[in-house]
């Protein structure tokens, strides 16, 4: 009897988790298609503010002559209107405020978000505003999953696997990466790799790449027409200088953009002439070198390429390089914390472009062993930078790979990730995502951590020793064992040790209530058991808990369902994790002394 009960709480829950998967799937196929087609438009909108801004042209063009300083200040004028009257959260970079709406806010964000921020950004980006496209589009597409899924009033839970859906698809969309894509929602927004979050992820990712792939060709971001490979082994020791190199940039563009955006927020003038003052100062540096406006995308492929204008001699081009690093830096930190609306995704790429490049120029004039052009230097650094900033290592790995479509550079790659990576997070408590977070007092752990209930067992929980009630006893014995034991529930067994039941205080109330004192405990007792084996996941035991509101398991012998050989309950789940924490925190501590 027990044994067909359980199988059919089973066959239940699973079907519960088939009709979840499902839904979800989806919708994830539906926001995949639309955050795809909603990427597409954002670049286009971008396109047609900057040919509207720079009459046809583009920053690089300079055919403007001194008014290109004007030029991002008019932009600024719109935008700082629309932060100001509209919607104060569509200024600056969009990753963290994303971050923010899943933790604080259960995955809602309100319903003007997409439209509102697609259009400061693409004007802030289409008028010469440093910033990246990857900010804007995660908020876009995050904002529209979060509308869906409210007008479907889903659960929390599926709200935020529809907010990371939302976020994926868009970042696959917008730069043909549905890998890495998938990767960054999960790094950066769900914190979790479980079967639950990971399908949809990889199903939105699937059908938003495949919709811009009709539209925009099948393409790398990059096209690189070189291929660049790790030419000695000894150049590895190299690729670890560029790796430390990068993990201070990252650190030193961290403290700039957040210094500068301090400052502004200091000032005491209207919020709407604070991004007009900044793009004052991002234009005069774009009269100097205009490779600092906008993306920037078209001077990181000529960096790639080997096809940029630099001076001839090794020292006047690692200079050269330097200086666009500074001012690109600087240039993004005026935009976006001055209140433009942007990315920092794109700015990282190009900080890492230019320090791979000098690099490697750098490399190039002094190794006495064969070494790659500098152009393999800035395609390294570029993911090196990003995954300092963000500590999202894995997702600039594949990022980069799925980019330029070189994986030749791929040992070198992730060896100066994980080194940049390192150096961050020794200089650097927080990214340049959760620092925002940190000042707003809200924690944000960017680390996957493993599910301690679902890696302890309930073995590991569960009491050996528990007291049982014969299913012959007397209910008004159970009354004085509820007294003494201060238990809610106890096991019944028969006369030769099977498990046949539960006998609970509701089980006893009731029988009182209808004059059944004189009752046997099998006369009143709940026949329909739950149980859990030794070996199952505490998980799991909380789950069948839950669903049917139950405070305590027997635990059974798998091969003998009747045979008892423990209880568990909550309390016991709850003692578990916390013994675990304790010891994780034991050890962190003891780290941090060794260290010391």
């Amino acid at each position: 009897m027990f044994g067909d009960f359980q199988k059919t709480l089973r066959g239940y829950i699973r079907s519960e988790f088939m009709r979840e998967y499902g839904k979800l799937s989806v919708l994830a196929a539906i926001i995949g298609v639309f955050g795809a087609l909603i990427a597409i438009a954002f670049r286009w909108m971008i396109d047609a503010f900057q040919e509207l801004f720079f009459v046809g042209g583009t920053p690089m063009d300079n055919s403007m002559g001194v008014w290109i300083v004007a030029v991002p200040a008019i932009g600024a004028v719109f935008v700082g209107v629309i932060v100001y009257w509209f919607a104060p959260e569509v200024k600056g970079a969009g990753v963290a405020d994303v971050m923010r709406g899943v933790v604080a806010n259960r995955g809602r964000f309100r319903a003007r978000v997409p439209a509102l921020k697609a259009l400061a950004s693409s004007i802030t980006l289409g008028s010469g505003g440093s910033g990246g496209r990857e900010g804007p589009i995660v908020q876009i597409g995050a904002s529209f999953a979060s509308a869906v899924g409210q007008a479907l009033k889903l659960t929390s839970t599926e709200l935020r696997i529809m907010v990371a859906c939302g976020a994926s698809g868009a970042i696959a969309a917008t730069f043909n990466t549905p890998i890495a894509g998938a990767v960054f929602a999960l790094e950066l927004l769900l914190l979790e790799f479980r079967t639950r979050s990971f399908v949809p992820l990889i199903i939105s990712t699937v059908f938003a790449t495949l919709v811009s792939r009709i539209f925009l060709g099948d393409y790398p971001t990059f096209d690189i027409v070189f291929e660049y490979r790790l030419e000695n082994p000894y150049e590895l020791g190299l690729y670890l200088g560029l790796g430390v190199l990068a993990g201070l940039a990252g650190v030193l563009f961290i403290k700039a953009y957040y210094k500068i955006e301090d400052s502004f927020d200091s000032i005491s003038i209207p919020t709407y002439v604070k991004p007009v003052i900044g793009a004052l100062f991002v234009g005069a540096i774009g009269l100097m070198y205009p490779h600092a406006l906008g993306v920037g995308y078209d001077s990181v492929a000529a960096v790639l390429n080997s096809t940029l204008e630099i001076p001839s001699a090794p020292l006047m081009a690692i200079i050269f390089f330097a200086v666009l690093l500074i001012l690109k830096m600087l240039a993004t930190s005026l935009t976006l914390g001055s209140g433009g609306s942007g990315g920092l995704f794109g700015p990282s790429l190009f900080l890492g472009a230019m320090l791979g490049a000098g690099f490697g120029i750098f490399a190039n004039s002094v190794s006495p062993f064969d070494t790659a052009s500098y152009g393999a230097y800035a395609m390294v650094g570029m993911a090196a930078v990003f995954a300092a900033t963000s500590r999202a290592t894995l997702t600039a790995i594949l990022m980069l790979f799925e980019m330029t479509s070189a994986y030749d550079i791929i040992l070198p790659l992730m060896f100066a990730c994980v080194i940049s990576d390192a150096v961050s997070s020794l200089l650097s408590k927080e990214t340049i995502y959760t620092a925002k977070l940190a000042k707003q007092g809200i924690r944000y752990v960017h680390d996957l951590s493993v599910n301690i209930l679902e890696s302890a067992r309930v073995r590991d929980a569960m009491a050996a020793e528990y007291t049982v009630v014969r299913d012959d006893t007397p209910l008004r014995k159970v009354v004085d064992m509820h007294l003494y034991a201060g238990k809610k529930g106890f096991p019944v067994v028969s006369a030769d040790g099977r498990l046949v039941g539960v006998i609970t205080l509701t089980d006893v109330r009731k029988a009182f209530e209808s004059d059944r004192r004189d009752a046997l405990v099998r006369d009143v007792m709940t026949k329909r058991v739950v149980t859990v084996y030794p070996d199952e996941t505490l998980q799991n035991a909380m789950e069948k808990m839950v669903l049917r509101k139950f405070g305590h398991l027997p635990v059974v012998d798998p091969n003998k369902p009747n045979r008892l050989v423990g209880m568990l309950d909550r309390e016991a789940i709850l003692d578990r994790y916390r013994n675990v924490v304790a010891e994780e925190v034991s050890e962190k501590s003891l780290e941090g002394r060794l260290m010391e």
